[in-house]
């Protein structure tokens, strides 16, 4: 009688099969191997086409180690199952996959996975200092006293911060990709061709704020209705915005 097998499945979202090189693929699969675990025997079940669904499997018994390695590698990024989803986060951003799932049999998702797009090359130039940062959350890992917070800034860039307090990471959890946010940061700045950017895993989160996403329109039809502004006597007072702050 053959063993009872569990299935995995690493969903790769919004990308259809044949539009990711076979290579890729490949190694795609080869480090979902080693994120479940080698020692627990995980053999592929085939590729569905749900975006791109890559299936394995790991005998029953075996589930709950594998199940272990996902939530180690969630919360360490340095342990060699951390390393393994790490290697699947950049090879999602070499392919430009923003979004994957990792999922059991029953269509649960166990995680979710969001892309690092390669850094722009950094030149030598670093400085030390506090400034501000605006994004979407879209990660918080961590089960210590130094927890890394995963932020898509408005250059659409991935940024990891370090936040100490738990209280404040626990306020900033609830914006997770629920608008944008303001963080006052301090620690190292790297020089690249976005211009300065947190170095990773450098900065410490000091404080954070919610900001409104209200459309420029809708901000600047606001400004137009207090009388005695200026505002109302232009032709296209977006045109003059996007002209003050150098927007072209």
């Amino acid at each position: 009688m053959a063993a009872r097998k569990f299935s995995f499945m690493l969903r790769l979202l919004d990308r259809n099969p044949d539009r990711v090189p076979l290579a890729h693929l490949g190694e795609y699969l080869q480090e979902f191997a080693g994120l479940l675990g080698e020692e627990n025997k995980p053999v592929f079940k085939g590729i569905k086409n749900a975006s791109i669904g890559c299936l394995a499997a790991v005998p029953v018994e075996r589930v709950h180690m594998s199940r272990a390695r996902i939530t180690q590698a969630k919360n360490d990024e340095a342990s060699r199952p951390g390393r393994h989803l790490r290697a699947i986060e950049t090879l999602m951003g070499k392919d430009s996959i923003r979004e994957a799932q990792i999922l059991d049999q029953d269509g649960c998702v166990i995680h979710t996975i969001f892309g690092i797009k390669p850094e722009p090359a950094a030149s030598n130039e670093r400085l030390y200092q506090e400034a501000t940062v605006d994004g979407w959350v879209t990660g918080l890992v961590g089960a210590d006293d130094s927890m890394h917070l995963y932020v898509r800034d408005n250059f659409d860039r991935d940024l990891r911060l370090i936040v100490r307090d738990d209280a404040m990471a626990r306020e900033i959890l609830k914006h997770f990709r629920a608008g944008t946010i303001r963080l006052r940061v301090r620690g190292a700045w790297l020089r690249n061709d976005n211009g300065w950017a947190p170095e990773a895993s450098k900065c410490q989160v000091l404080s954070f704020e919610p900001l409104d996403d209200a459309p420029l329109g809708e901000v600047l039809a606001a400004a137009a209705r207090i009388p005695d502004n200026g505002w109302t006597e232009m032709k296209d007072p977006i045109a003059e915005w996007e002209n003050i702050r150098g927007i072209h």
